[in-house]
């Protein structure tokens, strides 16, 4: 027998719980050597277990392992399994010890077995293959191509949903079989159903900001979500602990995240800026203004002009130097207002960010004057400023996970 339990392997396991013999493990495995298929399935095969065993016994050893159970309780469980015909889930409830044991989380390979995507011997395989290589439960799937990546990606939503409790662990297994069934999209699967209405992200906000700029591949981010919701840390810590990204570019990406959940920014502007710093060279601020600057009309000009003035800070008896012309773009209105020492560069990184939430109907006059002002006394940005004054919700330190 095995000196530290949690080494313990599966046919050990088994046998300690009375589930097989040594002679019936022997000749598995003789079976599996010769046929070169998972010893777990020659169980299933020869008739000594049911999946529904198997998939016990991976489970406890699992749990063995993460040191979530120990030894002699996953001998007895398992052996209640066997004996009665039931769940491990029904085990845990009659022996009591489900309020004792600390589970683990929904994990990634319990939804892909009951959603039916993996067999129970396939689990198995895959389950030591990452164990003996170090990859996770998810790049291993996707380097056999037992599933696709698309429906990889639906099961990892699934299990942050029930993470976050908007569905229950019964709904997301219900949808993700839907979903491998119709090969539609779990949003799909889950509004059909009448589970969730609301908008299914394929991967988290911040993962998406990643992977739109080019800085992450999915099947890495797919990885790091994987590692996050097994280890119970946010999305970002895992990004850095796997060393997919670096820490400057997750807090600008975390900053970003912030803007597009308060709507001060969208989706495709935040992944143009975050290209703009992390590949480019730009300061978040720079590149902010930049945005403002290119995407602005002549009405825009007036309107920070209209800001500028209202403000204090610049007198009405300037604009003949500011606008030298009558179609003068924005840049150039800038370029003028800092020649002619009106302004400084500082000063002009946050009128244009302030015009720039007025144009998108996030502030209006009367607010956008506070924000400045605000800015001005304060020397911050008006980002900010918006989170001191309470005006956006403050997401950055709670979903630092990005879901």
């Amino acid at each position: 027998m095995t000196e530290n339990p949690r080494a313990i392997k599966l046919g050990e396991l088994m046998i300690r719980a009375g589930v097989l013999t040594s002679q019936q493990l022997l000749e598995a495995i003789e079976y599996s050597k010769q046929t070169s298929m998972p010893v777990g399935k020659m169980f299933v095969m020869c008739g000594i277990v049911t999946e529904n065993v198997l998939y016990s016994a991976v489970q406890l050893q699992s749990m063995v392992r993460d040191n979530q159970v120990d030894l002699e309780n996953a001998i007895a469980l398992l052996s209640m399994v066997y004996r009665q015909n039931i769940t491990l889930p029904q085990a845990m409830e009659q022996s009591g010890r489900s309020n004792q044991t600390k589970q683990p989380t929904f994990r990634l390979g319990e939804i892909l077995y009951e959603a039916g995507f993996l067999a129970a011997d396939e689990l198995e395989k895959f389950l030591k293959d990452g164990q003996d290589s170090g990859l996770p439960l998810g790049r291993i799937i996707l380097l056999y191509g037992s599933i696709s990546k698309e429906m990889l990606s639906a099961a990892l939503s699934a299990q942050v949903m029930v993470r976050d409790g908007k569905v229950s662990r019964e709904q997301a297994i219900k949808a993700l079989k839907t979903t491998r069934r119709r090969r539609s999209d779990l949003e799909t699967s889950l509004r059909e159903l009448g589970f969730y209405n609301g908008p299914v992200r394929p991967h988290t906000l911040i993962g998406e900001l990643f992977i739109r700029s080019g800085l992450v591949e999915e099947a890495d981010l797919l990885s790091a979500l994987e590692f996050a919701l097994e280890n119970e840390v946010p999305i970002g810590r895992a990004l850095i602990q796997k060393k997919i990204v670096t820490q400057p570019d997750l807090e600008i990406a975390l900053r970003l995240q912030e803007m597009v959940i308060n709507a001060t920014l969208t989706d495709a502007q935040a992944v143009d800026i975050l290209n703009k710093v992390s590949k480019r060279g730009f300061s978040p601020t720079s590149a902010l203004t930049e945005l403002a600057l290119s995407t602005a009309t002549q009405d825009d000009c007036k309107i920070l002009w209209q800001l500028l003035t209202a403000s204090g800070t610049v007198h009405q008896d300037a604009r003949p130097g500011v606008f030298t012309k009558e179609d003068v773009a924005m840049a150039e209105m800038g370029h003028n207002l800092l020649q002619a020492e009106l302004i400084d560069e500082f000063t002009l990184n946050c009128a244009c960010r302030c015009q720039f939430l007025m144009r998108s109907g996030f502030l209006d006059l009367q607010r956008a004057v506070v924000v400045l002002n605000h800015s001005r006394t304060r020397r911050i940005s008006a980002d900010d400023s918006l989170r001191e004054l309470s005006w956006i919700a403050k997401t950055q330190e709670q979903l630092d996970s990005g879901v």
